[in-house]
């Protein structure tokens, strides 16, 4: 009892000068966060089958952001590249900013999907257009660190939905700070329009994924994610593990 108390008395005391994540992106999934003007967002990804992403975002003005991704597997080693089929292309404006009683909330367009190229589509399906709401909690009056608490529904127009499937889909997260510098992400993809016995690559669970956040200053953070829990993909005997790289800066100072 006394080395639980312990325990919980030292999480609570690195939790206490934790900060919220406040990203764009959780592992997948969008946020409702944006990026202030002349702000920009470099980020890139390594992934199963030696696949490597890179992603962009900028601040053009207020409350609206714009970004482009694109990569492809096999890039490393001797193998011939398979690239993915188009560039990504992102757009969100937050309706909304957060306050005390209610969230951020955000609308967007995300064409990036995730995992291998599988020609017409990804291995899991870009958002498409997108509504989303976050909302950060200090817990116990910030004694007990922060609180992200995302969800969104989404309509994917970039890869065409099998019969039996959902053209609405749904999607949640959780981020919790664990330390002054590291966030725990928890997120989970419901998969309702890649959820039916034609869907070429999905078992009907949805995507879980969770994933541990090293923050070394504001702008640089490092990201290891394990993907893919459920064994959800149907060519996946284990999980997925990818490494991720979060730079921020301001391309110019405005007065």
């Amino acid at each position: 009892m006394r080395k639980l108390l312990a325990v919980f008395l030292v999480i609570s005391a690195i939790s206490a000068i934790a900060q919220p994540v406040n990203t764009k992106r959780m592992i997948d999934i969008p946020t409702a966060f944006t990026l202030k003007q002349a702000e920009i967002e470099l980020g890139g990804r390594l992934y199963a089958t030696d696949g490597m992403s890179t992603e962009i975002n900028i601040g053009i003005f207020k409350d609206f952001f714009l970004g482009v991704s694109y990569g492809g597997s096999r890039i490393i080693g001797s193998e011939k590249p398979v690239w993915n089929g188009h560039p990504g292309v992102r757009l969100q404006y937050r309706l909304l900013p957060e306050e005390y009683y209610y969230p951020n909330i955000a609308l967007g367009f995300d064409s990036q999907g995730y995992g291998v190229w599988i020609d017409p589509r990804y291995q899991v399906k870009s958002k498409g257009f997108y509504l989303v709401f976050s909302k950060n909690y200090f817990v116990s009056e910030g004694n007990l660190g922060t609180l992200g608490l995302h969800a969104g529904a989404n309509y994917c127009v970039t890869e065409e939905a099998v019969p039996g499937d959902d053209n609405i889909n749904a999607f949640i997260g959780i981020d919790k700070s664990l330390l002054k510098n590291m966030n725990l992400l928890c997120e989970y993809d419901l998969a309702f329009n890649d959820n039916s016995d034609n869907s070429p690559v999905s078992r009907g669970k949805g995507y879980l994924n969770i994933g541990l956040r090293w923050s070394f200053s504001n702008q640089l953070h490092l990201e290891f994610d394990i993907k893919d829990v459920l064994k959800n993909f149907k060519g996946a005997d284990n999980v997925s593990r990818e490494l991720r790289v979060i730079y921020n800066t301001a391309f110019f100072t405005q007065n």
